[in-house]
Protein backbone atom coordinates (compact mmCIF):
# COMPACT_ATOMS: atom_id res chain seq x y z
CA UNK A 1 0.00 0.00 0.00
CA UNK A 2 1.31 3.42 -1.01
CA UNK A 3 -0.39 6.31 0.76
CA UNK A 4 -0.36 9.98 -0.23
CA UNK A 5 -0.12 12.21 2.84
CA UNK A 6 -1.76 15.59 2.22
CA UNK A 7 -1.72 18.41 4.75
CA UNK A 8 -1.57 22.16 5.11
CA UNK A 9 2.16 22.79 5.57
CA UNK A 10 5.43 20.87 5.36
CA UNK A 11 5.45 20.41 9.13
CA UNK A 12 2.10 18.66 9.56
CA UNK A 13 2.66 16.73 6.32
CA UNK A 14 5.92 15.39 7.79
CA UNK A 15 4.11 14.57 11.02
CA UNK A 16 1.66 12.47 9.01
CA UNK A 17 4.45 10.82 7.04
CA UNK A 18 6.39 9.99 10.22
CA UNK A 19 3.24 8.56 11.82
CA UNK A 20 2.50 6.24 8.88
CA UNK A 21 6.10 5.19 8.31
CA UNK A 22 6.39 4.29 12.01
CA UNK A 23 3.62 1.76 11.25
CA UNK A 24 5.46 0.37 8.22
CA UNK A 25 3.30 2.21 5.66
CA UNK A 26 4.95 3.59 2.52
CA UNK A 27 4.12 7.22 1.77
CA UNK A 28 4.25 10.12 -0.65
CA UNK A 29 4.28 13.66 0.75
CA UNK A 30 2.11 16.58 -0.43
CA UNK A 31 2.02 19.83 1.56
CA UNK A 32 -0.33 22.42 0.06
CA UNK A 33 1.04 25.64 1.60
CA UNK A 34 4.34 27.14 2.72
CA UNK A 35 3.19 28.22 6.18
CA UNK A 36 0.10 28.36 8.43
CA UNK A 37 -0.90 31.85 7.33
CA UNK A 38 -0.86 30.92 3.64
CA UNK A 39 -2.75 27.75 4.50
CA UNK A 40 -5.46 29.72 6.31
CA UNK A 41 -5.85 32.20 3.42
CA UNK A 42 -6.29 29.33 0.97
CA UNK A 43 -8.88 27.67 3.21
CA UNK A 44 -10.83 30.86 3.90
CA UNK A 45 -10.78 32.67 0.58
CA UNK A 46 -9.62 30.34 -2.20
CA UNK A 47 -11.52 27.09 -1.64
CA UNK A 48 -11.95 26.32 -5.36
CA UNK A 49 -8.26 26.95 -6.03
CA UNK A 50 -7.36 24.76 -3.07
CA UNK A 51 -9.54 21.89 -4.29
CA UNK A 52 -8.07 22.16 -7.81
CA UNK A 53 -4.53 22.12 -6.38
CA UNK A 54 -5.40 19.08 -4.27
CA UNK A 55 -6.81 17.19 -7.26
CA UNK A 56 -3.81 18.11 -9.42
CA UNK A 57 -1.34 16.82 -6.83
CA UNK A 58 -3.44 13.71 -6.22
CA UNK A 59 -3.53 12.82 -9.90
CA UNK A 60 0.25 13.13 -10.11
CA UNK A 61 0.51 10.88 -7.06
CA UNK A 62 -1.76 8.30 -8.69
CA UNK A 63 0.68 8.15 -11.60
CA UNK A 64 3.30 7.19 -9.01
CA UNK A 65 1.09 4.38 -7.72
CA UNK A 66 -0.74 6.00 -4.82
CA UNK A 67 -3.47 3.70 -3.45
CA UNK A 68 -5.12 5.88 -0.79
CA UNK A 69 -5.15 9.49 0.41
CA UNK A 70 -4.47 10.35 4.05
CA UNK A 71 -5.36 13.97 4.88
CA UNK A 72 -3.39 14.63 8.06
CA UNK A 73 -4.96 18.03 8.65
CA UNK A 74 -8.29 18.92 10.23
CA UNK A 75 -8.56 22.36 8.68
CA UNK A 76 -7.74 21.12 5.16
CA UNK A 77 -10.30 18.33 5.57
CA UNK A 78 -12.84 20.96 6.65
CA UNK A 79 -12.06 23.44 3.86
CA UNK A 80 -12.41 21.09 0.87
CA UNK A 81 -15.15 18.70 -0.21
CA UNK A 82 -13.06 15.58 0.26
CA UNK A 83 -16.02 13.27 -0.36
CA UNK A 84 -16.54 14.83 -3.81
CA UNK A 85 -12.80 14.59 -4.50
CA UNK A 86 -12.82 10.93 -3.47
CA UNK A 87 -15.51 10.25 -6.09
CA UNK A 88 -13.69 12.25 -8.77
CA UNK A 89 -10.44 10.36 -8.19
CA UNK A 90 -11.95 6.98 -7.38
CA UNK A 91 -9.76 6.67 -4.27
CA UNK A 92 -10.50 6.30 -0.58
CA UNK A 93 -9.75 9.49 1.37
CA UNK A 94 -9.03 9.17 5.10
CA UNK A 95 -9.49 12.31 7.23
CA UNK A 96 -9.71 13.04 10.96
CA UNK A 97 -13.31 14.19 10.59
CA UNK A 98 -14.90 10.72 10.52
CA UNK A 99 -13.48 10.09 14.00
CA UNK A 100 -15.70 12.80 15.46
CA UNK A 101 -18.87 11.06 14.33
CA UNK A 102 -18.25 8.22 16.80
CA UNK A 103 -17.13 9.78 20.07
CA UNK A 104 -17.40 7.79 23.30
CA UNK A 105 -20.85 7.91 24.89
CA UNK A 106 -19.42 9.07 28.22
CA UNK A 107 -18.38 12.43 26.72
CA UNK A 108 -20.92 15.08 27.74
CA UNK A 109 -19.08 18.42 27.61
CA UNK A 110 -16.41 18.78 24.95
CA UNK A 111 -13.83 21.49 24.34
CA UNK A 112 -12.76 21.63 20.68
CA UNK A 113 -9.58 23.46 19.78
CA UNK A 114 -8.72 23.77 16.10
CA UNK A 115 -6.06 25.52 14.04
CA UNK A 116 -8.59 28.06 12.80
CA UNK A 117 -12.28 28.85 12.86
CA UNK A 118 -13.12 26.73 9.81
CA UNK A 119 -11.71 23.63 11.45
CA UNK A 120 -13.33 24.27 14.85
CA UNK A 121 -16.71 25.01 13.22
CA UNK A 122 -16.63 21.88 11.05
CA UNK A 123 -15.73 19.62 13.95
CA UNK A 124 -18.43 21.22 16.10
CA UNK A 125 -20.95 20.68 13.28
CA UNK A 126 -20.00 17.00 12.91
CA UNK A 127 -20.24 16.37 16.64
CA UNK A 128 -23.61 18.15 16.82
CA UNK A 129 -25.08 16.10 13.97
CA UNK A 130 -23.91 12.80 15.45
CA UNK A 131 -24.74 13.49 19.11
CA UNK A 132 -27.44 15.86 20.31
CA UNK A 133 -26.50 15.23 23.95
CA UNK A 134 -22.98 16.76 23.83
CA UNK A 135 -22.41 20.38 24.82
CA UNK A 136 -19.44 21.96 23.04
CA UNK A 137 -17.11 24.91 23.47
CA UNK A 138 -15.00 25.53 20.38
CA UNK A 139 -12.25 27.86 19.21
CA UNK A 140 -9.44 28.17 16.68
CA UNK A 141 -5.92 29.22 17.67
CA UNK A 142 -3.44 29.70 14.84
CA UNK A 143 -0.81 31.03 17.24
CA UNK A 144 -0.30 27.49 18.59
CA UNK A 145 0.26 26.19 15.07
CA UNK A 146 2.73 28.97 14.29
CA UNK A 147 4.65 28.28 17.49
CA UNK A 148 4.92 24.57 16.67
CA UNK A 149 6.07 25.41 13.15
CA UNK A 150 8.76 27.61 14.73
CA UNK A 151 9.98 24.50 16.59
CA UNK A 152 9.49 25.94 20.04
CA UNK A 153 9.42 23.39 22.83
CA UNK A 154 6.04 22.21 24.14
CA UNK A 155 6.80 23.77 27.53
CA UNK A 156 7.68 27.13 25.97
CA UNK A 157 4.48 27.15 23.91
CA UNK A 158 2.35 26.34 26.94
CA UNK A 159 3.96 29.14 28.94
CA UNK A 160 4.08 31.80 26.20
CA UNK A 161 0.49 31.25 25.02
CA UNK A 162 -0.89 30.75 28.55
CA UNK A 163 -2.38 27.35 27.76
CA UNK A 164 -2.24 26.59 31.47
CA UNK A 165 -4.68 29.48 31.90
CA UNK A 166 -6.92 27.94 29.25
CA UNK A 167 -6.86 24.58 31.07
CA UNK A 168 -7.61 26.39 34.33
CA UNK A 169 -10.70 27.99 32.76
CA UNK A 170 -11.98 24.64 31.48
CA UNK A 171 -11.42 22.90 34.80
CA UNK A 172 -13.17 25.63 36.80
CA UNK A 173 -16.49 25.91 35.01
CA UNK A 174 -18.87 25.72 37.99
CA UNK A 175 -22.18 25.01 36.29
CA UNK A 176 -22.32 21.20 36.27
CA UNK A 177 -24.32 21.23 33.04
CA UNK A 178 -21.34 22.66 31.16
CA UNK A 179 -18.35 21.30 33.09
CA UNK A 180 -15.88 20.12 30.45
CA UNK A 181 -14.78 16.49 30.66
CA UNK A 182 -12.87 16.13 27.36
CA UNK A 183 -10.49 18.14 25.18
CA UNK A 184 -10.47 17.36 21.47
CA UNK A 185 -7.23 18.21 19.66
CA UNK A 186 -8.77 19.40 16.40
CA UNK A 187 -5.45 20.04 14.65
CA UNK A 188 -2.84 17.47 13.67
CA UNK A 189 -0.10 19.80 14.95
CA UNK A 190 -1.47 19.64 18.48
CA UNK A 191 -0.37 16.11 19.49
CA UNK A 192 3.06 17.77 19.73
CA UNK A 193 1.75 19.24 23.00
CA UNK A 194 -0.31 16.30 24.19
CA UNK A 195 2.15 14.84 26.69
CA UNK A 196 2.72 18.21 28.37
CA UNK A 197 -1.01 18.99 28.39
CA UNK A 198 -1.69 15.65 30.09
CA UNK A 199 0.70 16.73 32.86
CA UNK A 200 -1.48 19.80 33.46
CA UNK A 201 -4.92 18.19 33.60
CA UNK A 202 -6.90 15.06 34.31
CA UNK A 203 -9.35 15.93 31.52
CA UNK A 204 -9.53 13.32 28.78
CA UNK A 205 -7.63 14.36 25.63
CA UNK A 206 -8.63 13.02 22.20
CA UNK A 207 -6.15 12.69 19.32
CA UNK A 208 -7.86 11.21 16.20
CA UNK A 209 -4.64 9.74 14.75
CA UNK A 210 -5.11 6.23 16.17
CA UNK A 211 -8.59 5.90 14.68
CA UNK A 212 -7.32 7.25 11.33
CA UNK A 213 -4.67 4.51 11.21
CA UNK A 214 -7.29 1.85 11.92
CA UNK A 215 -9.47 3.08 9.07
CA UNK A 216 -6.53 3.41 6.71
CA UNK A 217 -5.23 -0.12 7.31
CA UNK A 218 -8.57 -1.94 7.54
CA UNK A 219 -8.32 -5.01 5.31
CA UNK A 220 -4.74 -4.14 4.28
CA UNK A 221 -1.43 -5.90 4.74
CA UNK A 222 0.78 -3.11 6.02
CA UNK A 223 4.16 -2.88 4.31
CA UNK A 224 2.99 -4.74 1.19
Amino acid sequence: MLVGVFAGTKVDTKMGVDLLESKGIKTLSFPLAQNPDEQTKLQYYLKEDLENLFIEKARRAMEEGMDKIFIYCNSLSSAIDYEKISKILGLEVITPLETYKNLDQDIKNLFIIGANGISAYKIDEIVGKSRDDINTISCGNLSIVNSIEEEKSPQAIIEELNLKGLINYLENIRDERYKVDTILLGCTHFPYLKEKLEELTSLKIIDPAEDMIKRLTKGEQVGK
